[in-house]
């Protein structure tokens, strides 16, 4: 009887991959499941990723059934991909209809089949946009991006500066936005570390190790990055190691923008230096032996990876772009005003010169993150934010 009483809410989800939109409603379903909350959750995954299977531990997940058919697939969409989109469309929207969910939250402000068909519903939802400046204005319709925000129930802006975006770019109402910041879970992230492999990056103990984590895509910053870090080999006389976690895959080795930022760890004289690191959706053992992290993007909405390498005690140098600076400051940090590799340095040299800086820098950084960022504490905004909404 009970069961039949739980409100049922659908989540979008562009992918069940390690992006940090995802891993921002694994980590709250994660810490919701302790809980006693009247809500039943069904996941519709675009794409199914290598976090597919710990979602099925919160909720029951739902992909196109031929999208696990690869071969099959790739045939139907050669023959003809309007068709091929218009059938998973109308395989969702028949989804959708058949749960009668009383809430759906779209955890993104791509377009795709799966938002297609929830605004061809008509049903009630909610939009969590984790995307912001040109990665919205450049790549998505305005007509799409200007429909969601009418419709929607509810914007959940992922920080204020997201939240100002949309309604000075798209006419969001500042009424019906409310901000839910990116959000980590400790017990998670450190479950994954003391279960895996630990990492063995440091080669003597006189050696410190700095690095950053993300996509190998133009606007991570990677480039930037590697410039930072050659002025750094050059004012720094101490032992230093680079990494990027987030390389080394077929895909990438293949892609433009990575050969160029290989030609310049050559130009640079980095190579012997600096590492490209396999990506991992467990990230706990690469941010546990970094003695510092750097944010060089280009833009950012609210960056997940900072919130994990401050929960293992990392002060953050990074870039003031997005709603970087709800989060990094003086206290936990270094915010780069300028955005320049240059900026970038100083504040890495800044921190490489006192180890007392970087563990008290670290240690605020963790407490900022456990007192306002953490799941456990979001999670008590989430679910009151779904109460709202389907009541």
């Amino acid at each position: 009887m009970q069961q039949n009483l739980k409100k049922k809410i659908i989540i979008i989800l562009p992918h069940s991959g390690a992006g940090g939109d995802s891993q921002v409603i694994l980590n709250l379903l994660y810490a919701n499941s302790a809980s006693n909350e009247i809500f039943d959750f069904h996941l519709l995954i675009n794409s199914a990723g290598e976090l597919h299977d710990e979602f099925k531990r919160f909720a029951k997940v739902y992909t196109f059934p031929i999208d696990d058919y690869p071969l099959v697939r790739k045939i139907l969409r050669r023959l003809s991909v309007l068709s091929f989109e218009w059938l998973k469309k109308k395989y969702y929207l028949s989804l959708i209809n058949k749960l009668k969910p009383d809430l759906v939250y779209i955890n993104t402000v791509n377009e795709n089949e799966l938002s297609q068909a929830v605004l061809s519903s008509g049903k009630k939802f909610a939009v969590h946009p984790h995307e912001l400046d040109f990665v919205v204005t450049h790549r998505i319709s305005d007509v799409w991006i200007e429909n969601l925000v009418n419709y929607s129930a509810k914007i959940i802006s992922p920080a204020h500066a997201a939240a100002i975006f949309y309604q000075d770019v798209y006419c969001a109402e500042k009424d019906k936005t409310v901000i839910l910041h990116e959000t980590v879970s400790d017990k998670r992230i450190h479950w994954n570390l003391n279960n895996n492999t630990k990492s063995t990056l440091r080669p003597s103990n006189d050696v410190l190790l700095i690095g950053g984590s993300g996509s190998i895509i133009f606007r991570k910053g990677v480039d930037t990055f590697i410039r930072a870090c050659s002025i750094v080999r050059q004012q720094y006389t101490g032992k230093i190691k680079f990494f990027w976690l987030g390389g080394q895959s077929n895909v990438y080795k293949k892609q433009i923008y990575f050969k160029s930022l290989v030609n310049l760890l050559k130009t640079e004289n980095l190579l012997a230096d600096f590492e490209f690191l396999p990506y991992t959706a467990q990230v706990g053992s690469f941010f546990n032996e970094l003695d510092l992290m750097v944010l060089p993007s280009r833009i950012e909405a609210f960056p997940l990876v900072v919130l994990e390498a401050m929960l293992f005690e990392k002060p953050v140098v990074a870039m003031d772009v997005g709603g970087v600076r709800e989060v990094v400051d003086e206290q936990t940090g270094y915010l780069v005003k300028d955005r320049t590799p240059e900026g970038l340095a100083k504040g890495i040299i800044h921190f490489l010169e006192s180890e007392k800086l970087r563990k008290e820098t670290g240690k605020r950084g963790r407490e900022r993150v456990l007192k306002n960022f953490e799941a456990e504490v979001q999670v008590k905004k989430w679910l009151q934010i779904l109460h709202e909404l389907t009541d």
